[in-house]
C-alpha cells in the first residue's frame, strides 16, 4: 500500500524506520542488537536458504548450477581484486592486502535482501522463481569462499604465510560434505514425514530439524557448510519421489503446507531484516564518501561481470537483467566485517579493525538503496527500449 502511494519501495521505509528509532533518536538501544546480529543473521539465512531449496526442483537445480557457479566465482574474484586495487587510493591506512580483505566482505550478496528485492522486482517482471533460486544459491556458494579467503589473507598479514592448496581443499570439502550431509538428512526426514502423514506441526518439526542440520554441518565440516546443507536439505524435501524412487518407495508428504508456512515466515524475516539493518547502523559521516565510492565500484563490477557471464552461459533475458541489477549486501557482510578482530585480536597487523564494519555498513546501506530504488527504474527502461 505504501509503495502504491509513494512509489518508494517498502523495504526503504523499513530501513528508514530502523534508522529513526535507532541511531537518530535512540528510542531503542542499538548496542544490544549489534551484539546479537550474528544470531539474527544466521536464523534469517537458514530459513531463507531452506525456502529457496524447497522451491527448487532437481531439474531446475541442474539447469542453474552451471550458470550460478560461473557468476558467483567471477563476481567474487573481480570485486575482491578491484577493491584491493582501489582501497589504498581512498583509504590512506590501507594496503593492497587489507583492501583484498575488505573485498571479501563485499564479494557476496545477501540472501535476505535478495528475497525482499525480488518481491519488489516481481512488480516489473513476472515469474522470478528460477532467478530467485539462482541468486540464493549464489549467496550460499559464496559464503564459505569469503570466509576462507578472508581468514587466509588475515593470516598472511599476521604470520606472513599462506597455503593455497589447503585453502582450496577446505573450500571444496565444505561444499561437498555440506551438500552430502544435507542430502542424507533430507532423505532421512522424508521417511519420517511419511510416517507422520496427517499429523499437525510437521512444519515446526521440519524447522527444528533444519536448525540441527545447519548446526551439525557447521561444527563438523566448517563454516559455510551449514548454508549448503540447508539448501540441499530443502531441495531434497521438494523432490521426495525422485529422491526415493530407486528404493521402490513413494512417500506421501504434503510439501505444499511446509512451503506455504515457510514463505510466511520468510516474509516476516524480510521485514524484520531491513528494520534491523537500519537499527544497528553507525552514522560515521567521515566514511560516507568512501562508502559511496565502494558502493559505486560494487555496482559497476557486478554489472560488467554479469553482462559477460550471461552472454557466455546463455542466460535468459530475465536472468540477465535481474542478475546485473540485483546484488544487495546484508547481514553476512556485517558479520564477516568482524573477522579481522577475531583473527587478529592483538591488533598485530590490523591496528584499526573497527574500520571494516564501519565501512561495510555504508556499502550495505548504499547497495540496498541503489538496488531497491534506482535499479528497478533502470530495469523498466531496459524493458521499454526492447519493446520499442
Amino acid at each position: 500500500m505504501i509503495y502504491r502511494r509513494t512509489k518508494i519501495p517498502d523495504l526503504l521505509w523499513l530501513l528508514l524506520f530502523g534508522v529513526i528509532i535507532g541511531p537518530v533518536f535512540k528510542i531503542i538501544p542499538t548496542e544490544f542488537f549489534r551484539d546479537i546480529s550474528p544470531i539474527i543473521g544466521t536464523i534469517s539465512i537458514i530459513l531463507i536458504t531452506f525456502d529457496a531449496g524447497i522451491d527448487t526442483t532437481i531439474t531446475k537445480f541442474r539447469e542453474i548450477i552451471k550458470k550460478t557457479s560461473g557468476l558467483t566465482y567471477l563476481t567474487f574474484i573481480f570485486i575482491t581484486l578491484s577493491t584491493g586495487v582501489v582501497s589504498p587510493w581512498i583509504i590512506p591506512e590501507f594496503t593492497f592486502i587489507k583492501g583484498l580483505i575488505l573485498g571479501t566482505m563485499l564479494g557476496g550478496l545477501s540472501t535476505v535482501a535478495v528475497y525482499g528485492l525480488l518481491e519488489q522486482i516481481s512488480k516489473i517482471l513476472p515469474d522470478l522463481r528460477e532467478v530467485h533460486s539462482m541468486l540464493v544459491l549464489e549467496s550460499t556458494i559464496v559464503d564459505p569462499i569469503r570466509i576462507m579467503v578472508a581468514v587466509s589473507l588475515i593470516k598472511v598479514l599476521v604470520e606472513g604465510d599462506i597455503h593455497y592448496s589447503d585453502t582450496l581443499l577446505s573450500i571444496f570439502s565444505v561444499f561437498l560434505l555440506g551438500s552430502l550431509f544435507g542430502l542424507a538428512a533430507g532423505f532421512l526426514w522424508i521417511f519420517i514425514l511419511h510416517r507422520f502423514e496427517g499429523r499437525r506441526y510437521n512444519y515446526m518439526l521440519t524447522v527444528s530439524i533444519l536448525f540441527i542440520v545447519y548446526y551439525l554441518a557447521e561444527i563438523t565440516f566448517g563454516e559455510g557448510a551449514g548454508t549448503m546443507a540447508s539448501f540441499i536439505f530443502g531441495v531434497t524435501l521438494s523432490n521426495p519421489k525422485r529422491i526415493t524412487k530407486e528404493f521402490g518407495f513413494s512417500p506421501r508428504i504434503d510439501i505444499e503446507e511446509i512451503v506455504s508456512f515457510n514463505k510466511e515466515i520468510a516474509f516476516v524475516l524480510k521485514a524484520y531484516f531491513f528494520v534491523y539493518t537500519g537499527l544497528i547502523v553507525k552514522l560515521n559521516f567521515n566514511l560516507l564518501y568512501t562508502g559511496i565510492t565502494l558502493t559505486g565500484l560494487l555496482i559497476i563490477v557486478r554489472f560488467l561481470v554479469s553482462s559477460g557471464v550471461s552472454n557466455i552461459l546463455d542466460f535468459t533475458e530475465v536472468e540477465k537483467n535481474v542478475t546485473r541489477l540485483c546484488y544487495p549486501l546484508g547481514t553476512s557482510a556485517l558479520v564477516f566485517a568482524q573477522l579481522p578482530l577475531i583473527y587478529d585480536p592483538n591488533k598485530i597487523a590490523i591496528t584499526n579493525p573497527q574500520i571494516y564494519p564501519n565501512l561495510v555498513f555504508y556499502v550495505v546501506l548504499g547497495s540496498i538503496m541503489f538496488y531497491s530504488l534506482i535499479a528497478p527504474i533502470i530495469m523498466k527502461k531496459i524493458l521499454k527500449d526492447k519493446k520499442d
